[in-house]
């Protein structure tokens, strides 16, 4: 079985359509999926940052012992040369906690499983060109700024990131289960988000729509930047579904094989 482990239903939310998933199981922020059509693949949606990711991991092993846990979702850009929609498999992750301004090169870098990624790339048609490979920084707060963005890239040699990957792959390793990091593009480097989008993670759409809309108010010049975001989630929802839908078949292959 696969256990895919995302953030936000937003950024999975086609995936989940798609394959008919509904939710089978709650507990606290914890939303389980499983689908008749889909019954090899289990997904969970349970917050942003690093204590409820590596809950919600702890939770879906537990429950269904995985052969393999999948962190998948979207991340910013941290390095030149990617756009919106681009897949990336994680090679390496590294991650910062606490304050911005301790934030600096430790030890907290897990390299993953290049055996396995070369499986998967190599099962997926034209995967291994289509699927980039690249370095992931996990960090505890939205980083919504292009040239902190491209910072972190230089000064952590990294192309993305992201808010769970690594508290995943933690908890995964410390159950004993292999974990692969799967991203896509949402923000490249060049782009800076409108702040007010990382105090509305954690909230549902109706609060997002509710402070797009103030923010458009108060901001009438930014109308085009949110209209642009919005195309630009849903770019990236869909790629990333197809992300899935095709590592899912390489995987189910690989295990018949």
């Amino acid at each position: 079985m696969l256990a895919i482990v995302a953030a936000l239903k937003d950024e999975i939310s086609e995936y989940l359509s798609r394959g008919k998933f509904q939710v089978t199981a709650t507990e606290g922020r914890l939303r389980i999926y499983q689908s008749e059509l889909v019954p090899e693949v289990v997904v969970s949606e349970g917050g942003v940052g690093k204590e409820l990711a590596q809950e919600g991991t702890r939770q879906l092993v537990e429950r269904f012992r995985p052969d393999v846990v999948i962190s998948a979702g979207f991340a910013g850009g941290a390095r030149t040369g990617a756009k919106t929609g681009d897949g990336f498999f994680c090679d390496r992750l590294v991650a910062v906690d606490g304050p911005l301004y301790l934030w600096e090169k430790s030890e907290a870098v897990e390299r993953l499983d290049q055996g396995m990624l070369d499986r998967i790339r190599a099962s997926i048609p034209g995967g291994a060109e289509e699927y980039q490979l690249g370095a992931c920084l996990t960090v505890p707060q939205f980083i919504s700024n292009s040239s902190m963005k491209a910072w972190l890239g230089r000064t952590f040699e990294v192309r993305l990131i992201d808010m769970e990957s690594y508290w995943v792959n933690e908890a995964a390793r410390g159950a004993g289960v292999p974990q692969l990091s799967v991203k896509v593009m949402l923000d490249p480097v060049e782009d800076t988000v409108p702040a007010f989008v990382g105090d509305t993670l954690s909230r549902g759409r109706a609060y997002r729509a509710f402070r797009g809309a103030a923010y458009v108010a108060a901001n009438p010049l930014g109308t085009r930047r949110i209209f642009r975001l919005a195309r630009q989630v849903k770019m990236a929802r869909t790629a990333l579904a197809n992300f899935l839908d095709r590592i899912v078949a390489a995987q189910t292959a690989l295990a018949e094989g």
